[in-house]
């Protein structure tokens, strides 16, 4: 049967991964950015399609597709075609927290999606007013286990890596803080600035100015070690509170995209990362650079995923969109 059809046993073997994408990509690569135009992810991806048009051989557009934690623009992503064509900028809020914290989510971040590159993470640290009487993250502490009444903490929304960070030092530090939730970091940092909260949590980036104008004073930053912009910071982890990163940021695909493609993408993006151009961009954020491969990336966003989600059974957080 085989002689007749032309065909030899060699020939049902599954082609070898060059083969696989040695026509890989046949269009556009589209990104779609589940964040507003103008945001601090925004602004770099768009820095990263350049480099990465030249290596794939094709244009990389972005697609912004804002609203409800990222979630409207990630399940467009998840909808698409599995051929990597379609990317989405997936980050801790839209696919490690939404998930867990929506009464009903649009997709299953494990199921629905394959782990493709990352980006790295956006550090956080918590700030409180020059004026506060804490002057360490230690003082602090102490000043939380010791009050009659919850010290107030703001984030940039209810729902926000921000909030949920907060939530996991409450559990590992056995203390009480009450949120007052801001929309975005714009009024937030208005609210601390004016005193009308005890803290805040926010990216460093967001506090930078103000740290430098002698506004505001960090307490302890969200790394693995400490920043080298701030470096008598210390992070949180020095002074017994086991959190060691802030929300994560990084490319993923449909499921069933294949795996010989996700590497040939993993590929373009870890050395457009490595652009001088993009390297500055990463820079001025603040970010950590992580670096792994598909395997390595889609273990990490699932672990990504429990441990958020621990943290939010915990504190039996639920939103309605």
């Amino acid at each position: 049967m085989l002689a007749r059809m032309g065909l030899t046993l060699g020939s049902l073997a599954p082609m070898p991964i060059w083969a696989q994408t040695a026509g890989f990509p046949t269009g556009p690569i589209k990104i779609i950015m589940p964040w507003a135009a103008g945001g601090g992810g925004d602004v770099l991806v768009r820095a990263m399609t350049s480099a990465m048009s030249q290596r794939l051989g094709q244009p990389v557009i972005v697609d912004n597709r804002p609203g409800a934690i990222g979630t409207i623009g990630s399940l467009a992503a998840a909808r698409s075609p599995a051929d990597g064509l379609t990317l989405v900028y997936g980050t801790a809020d839209s696919h490690s927290i939404a998930p867990h914290i929506l009464k009903s989510s649009p997709y299953d971040s494990k199921k629905d999606f394959v782990a493709v590159a990352p980006i790295g993470f956006t550090p956080l640290t918590l700030i409180v007013h020059a004026s506060h009487p804490a002057k360490t993250f230690e003082q602090y502490l102490q000043m939380a286990r010791q009050a009659k009444e919850p010290l107030t903490y703001g984030s940039w929304g209810q729902g926000s890596s921000g909030q949920i960070t907060v939530e996991a030092l409450k559990q590992k530090a056995k203390i009480d803080l009450l949120h007052i939730p801001y929309n975005g970091t714009a009024p937030l940092m208005q609210a601390q600035l004016s005193n009308q909260v005890s803290s805040a949590i926010v990216p460093v980036l967001v506090a930078d100015q103000h740290v430098k104008a002698g506004s505001v004073r960090m307490l302890a930053v969200t790394a693995r070690e400490r920043l080298a912009a701030f470096p008598d910071v210390p992070i949180m982890k020095e002074m017994g509170v086991e959190i060691d990163m802030g929300p994560w940021l990084g490319f993923l695909a449909p499921a069933g995209t294949p795996s010989a493609v996700v590497d040939k993408l993993n590929s373009a993006i870890t050395a457009s990362i490595a652009e001088p151009q993009v390297a500055e961009v990463m820079k001025k954020m603040t970010m950590v650079i992580d670096k792994m491969n598909p395997a390595d990336y889609q273990k990490f966003v699932n672990n990504e995923y429990e441990r958020w989600g621990s943290y939010i059974r915990t504190a039996r957080i639920t939103m309605d969109l």
